[in-house]
């Protein structure tokens, strides 16, 4: 028999649990087609997501090449954008960027009714002999519940490449030349990636060297991060690919430091 205080756990959970799971479609729900025309659907998506930053400056910066086909915004408890990656497929998309911001914290309370019964032995003796047996009653008990629930501001793009350009997820190095000598060219290692360095034009390219940790996403001679040669500023491709501004410099160690501008976030490569 389960008793009355783990009943009431257990209802908590369930009831959390639906709530959190009738949210998740929120970037389906509150879709909106921007594109003057529908596309037939795709069979793979590249999925990026992003934590506290203006997704429409992140698509200026690193998707511009693509189609805006639609977009999603919404507020609500936090969703898993790769829950709507089929749905991304469906539209035509081949790209979806994602970002959510924490907003506040939401306190609700519900009344949770809980069936109670009372059993009763009794015995005792009559002129005919013992008895004994039993009277059960049965009723109600309210509980309020406190629910909480963190909710974020949430906002998708859904993106198409019409024009076929090479993504900066899928550039190589043939697709760059070297142009000049400078202080960082070279082969630069940490304890993931070997990398490659060298100035193309007004710019600082790394490409991946051999077989990274990450090998089922990674193949040598791809793009890691790019960087303008004046500014310093660029953009550094995850472990999973997802490009993130960032800036790099040659520490007071001699180590080539990458800090990612979305947080504090730091990678260091010394020289091989």
């Amino acid at each position: 028999m389960i008793k009355h205080s783990h009943l009431v756990t257990l209802l908590l959970v369930l009831f959390a649990g639906a709530l959190l799971t009738g949210c998740t479609i929120g970037h389906q729900k509150f879709y909106n087609q921007v594109a003057p025309t529908k596309y037939p659907p795709t069979d793979k998506v590249m999925m990026f997501e992003y934590s506290n930053v203006n997704l429409s400056d992140i698509y200026k910066l690193l998707f511009s090449d693509f189609l805006v086909i639609g977009k999603s915004s919404f507020n609500g408890p936090y969703e898993s954008p790769s829950e709507s990656i089929g749905y991304a497929k469906s539209i035509g998309a081949d790209t979806f960027i994602a970002t959510s911001q924490f907003k506040e914290t939401r306190t609700s309370f519900m009344n949770q009714t809980i069936p109670t019964t009372n059993t009763t032995y009794m015995s005792g003796y009559s002129g005919s002999g013992s008895f004994y047996g039993t009277a059960t009653t049965y009723g109600t008990n309210t509980t309020t519940i406190p629910i909480s629930v963190n909710r974020y501001d949430q906002e998708g793009v859904y993106l198409r490449n019409v024009n076929k350009v090479v993504p900066l997820w899928k550039r190589t190095r043939d697709k760059y030349k070297k142009t000049s000598d400078n202080v960082v060219e070279g082969l630069w290692k940490n304890d993931k990636y070997e990398i490659e360095l060298f100035q193309s034009g007004s710019q600082i390219v790394a490409f991946v060297k051999g077989t990274p940790e990450d090998s089922e996403i990674w193949q040598n001679d791809q793009l890691k991060f790019v960087y303008g040669l004046d500014s310093k500023t660029g953009i550094y491709l995850m472990g999973d690919k997802t490009p993130i501004p960032s800036n790099f410099e040659i520490n007071k160690f001699g180590h080539l430091e990458i800090k990612l501008l979305t947080n504090n976030t730091k990678f260091s490569f010394a020289r091989k």
